[in-house]
């Protein structure tokens, strides 16, 4: 029996050493890919999905990695065309070819429009997927390839092909994965067909940011010109490659050092690479000149067996060969120099970014223990029920708990002076920054409490049992992460001009934030298509708040504000793709879009509907998808279930379409 234990116990170690060896190998291949000798072609051609490249003229070198061809180089002449045949991104491509690419756009008719340029330069990843054909080569190498290399390694957002590929061949065999990196006249274009991990399929511009910060003004930032998702509707969100369930970490911080330790449980099913976000640098100060950064130090099972992995502009491959089960606890060690105190004040945040390692939207459902240790006198806050506050020496420790399932988790430590109160089991906790301001926290205490009381008659219990309220030391803004609401200085204070200018629309704020508990917790977003789940149902929440509180002259008055916000950007972009719409002004057109169309539109449907019937929809979709992720689709079979009308024509029209409600 001994005999047979320590061969088992061999044939473990060993496929483990294997694994990690054919990780490292792919890695090191994909990091560093060779180029064959070089070919004449002509007339080759290449096409996927909506994209289609023909290679009139020019030289071709294949690319391997760990003896396999992977990829072709080709420099030349050519052109490429991509299809968009889906109407609802119509607007957007229209717009966003426009504003950020000088490529051509023709449209068939209103249904579908052609992208198409010349074609110089390509680099083309395939995984599962055949690559085209060509001769055997006799040439030397383009000296384009390594410049080429070079250039799409500034590559801010992704670690270029490395990932996608590794994630095709270990995680997903049976899936197709392509990147083409494609020189188009004066632009930078990159298309990429991710069936393994996004199921979507995608085409960008690539874009230097324009600052003059060396560590920046080099890095090229994709922006969306299509993106339409891959064997499945629009209307249905992609299902996620892996579940992230369980959340349990310690962190340790000490100036602006911190110490992370995080263990994780996995649904993976039979994936054997998966891919997490984990942030490793974060430009911090203005313009971006503070550098700071993450390490991962290791990665292991639960048994301590070190996984091998990859950690690479903000992704963190994590290679799962050898692993049995489809849940799988991993343990993840993180150091850096991450905690960024902004403008130099007292406190630091680790907000709802990826300072740990996470899956996108619909795979973050996990349950949530904490523990922070801060060097006094900063104070530790972090979401859920406290099951200790204390000293430890020199430090602040808080641990906490929330056993329902969440996304995002968040720390924020900082000099701040704690006030609590507790009604009918709900703890109210506000932490006023730099300095004890009991005055305003009882205030913001008690107004909390009559909004929930409010939000409870139409959306149902509320789901925490404790609630932070956070000073953050800026203007103008607010944010809501689970059981928490960090809200800037105007809430807290009404002193000077200052505050005067932007304490306008704070109790709508406020409301804003605290029914965001509801629309983005208790009902979730499974991608960014669905955030008007999020941040439309609770603007509109807040309104009805208003409303109660302030009568309708107010409430009128955000409806009147949301219908002309809405038109400015109506025609650039339906609702679900107000996340995509680029040009400089982007970030005014998600705004209008999410925050006016959105709850205009639920207005719309409010005044159809009448009181009563609208608020037995927004609680009975509060009780259906308790702690669930929401879906558009489904809001409208319960909303059509409710009014004995087909509502989808409504949907269509306002909300995946551009029109506006009357």
């Amino acid at each position: 029996m001994k005999r047979s234990f320590l061969c088992l116990a061999v044939a473990c170690l060993s496929s483990s050493i294997s694994a990690a060896t054919r990780f490292g190998a792919l890695i090191e291949g994909y990091q560093h890919p060779k180029a064959g000798p070089s070919s004449a072609v002509s007339n080759v051609s290449f096409s996927i999905g909506h994209l289609k490249m023909s290679l009139a003229s020019g030289t071709a070198s294949p690319i391997t990695v760990a003896g396999q061809q992977v990829a072709l180089f080709f420099t030349g002449d050519g052109t490429f065309t991509y299809t968009s045949d889906d109407p609802v991104e119509r607007p957007i491509v229209t717009h966003n070819v426009k504003v950020d690419s000088h490529l051509k756009l023709e449209g068939a008719d209103a249904k579908t429009a052609v992208i198409s340029g010349p074609l110089n330069e390509v680099l083309l990843y395939a995984g599962g997927v055949a690559l085209p054909q060509i001769p055997p080569g006799s040439g030397a190498v383009s000296p384009d390839f390594a410049a080429h290399l070079q250039e799409f390694a500034a590559d801010a957002q992704t670690p270029g092909a490395v990932h996608g590929m590794i994630l095709q061949t270990l995680g997903a065999p049976s899936t197709r994965y392509v990147r083409a990196e494609i020189r188009s006249g004066r632009d930078l274009v990159l298309y990429v067909f991710d069936e393994p991990d996004s199921t979507d399929e995608a085409l960008y511009t690539m874009h230097h940011p324009g600052a003059d910060e060396p560590e920046i003004k080099h890095l090229l930032f994709a922006r969306v010109l299509s993106d339409v998702p891959i064997g499945r509707d629009r209307k249905t969100p992609p299902t996620p490659p892996y579940m992230l369930t369980t959340v349990d970490y310690t962190l340790v911080a000490d100036g602006d050092d911190a110490k992370l330790n995080v263990g994780e449980t996995i649904a993976r099913g039979q994936r054997q690479a998966i891919r997490f976000n984990m942030n490793n640098v974060l430009f911090a100060g203005r313009g971006g000149g503070d550098i700071r950064r993450y390490h991962v130090l290791s990665v292991t099972d639960e048994q301590g067996h070190a996984l091998p992995f990859d950690h690479d502009h903000g992704d963190l491959l994590v290679g799962l060969e050898g692993l049995q089960g489809e849940n799988v606890r991993l343990k993840f060690s993180i150091e850096g120099n991450f905690l960024y105190r902004p403008g130099g004040d007292a406190y630091w945040q680790l907000g709802t970014t990826a300072w740990f390692p996470q899956p996108n939207f619909g795979g973050q459902f996990f349950t949530l223990h904490s523990v922070v240790k801060v060097r006094k006198p900063f104070v530790p806050l972090t979401p859920g029920k406290t099951l200790r506050r204390a000293e430890d020496g020199d430090f602040n420790l808080v641990e906490t708990s929330i056993d329902k399932p969440v996304q995002f988790a968040v720390v924020q430590a900082g000099k701040y002076e704690l006030y609590e109160e507790t009604r009918a089991g709900l703890t109210m906790r506000v932490a006023s920054y730099a300095g004890k301001n009991e005055r305003a926290a009882k205030k913001l205490s008690n107004l909390a409490y009559q909004i929930i009381d409010y939000y409870q008659y139409f959306l149902g219990p509320f789901p925490f049992d404790e609630f932070n309220i956070i000073q953050i030391n800026s203007y103008g803004f607010g944010q809501a992460p689970p059981a928490t609401m960090f809200i800037t200085n105007e809430a807290f204070s009404m002193l000077d001009a200052l505050d005067q200018l932007f304490s306008q629309g704070i109790n709508e704020r406020f409301a804003h934030e605290i029914a965001h508990q509801y629309w983005a917790h208790v009902v979730k977003m499974p991608s960014a298509e669905e955030q008007w789940l999020t941040e439309s149902f609770a603007e509109y929440s807040a309104a009805l708040a208003i409303k109660k509180m302030f009568g309708e002259g107010k409430y009128n008055t955000l409806v009147q504000h949301w219908k002309a916000h809405a038109k400015e950007y109506n025609e650039s972009a339906p609702i679900p793709l107000a996340n995509e719409v680029t040009g400089n002004d982007r970030g005014r057109a998600r705004t209008y879009l999410l925050y006016a169309k959105g709850p205009y539109l639920l207005y719309a449907l409010h005044k159809q509907m009448g009181d009563e019937p609208f608020l037995v929809f927004l609680k009975s979709y509060q009780s259906n998808r308790r702690f669930r992720f929401g879906t558009t689709a489904d809001m409208v079979s319960l909303l059509s279930y409710i009014t004995k009308k087909d509502q989808m024509p409504f949907f269509d029209k306002f909300y995946w379409g551009t029109a506006m409600p009357d």
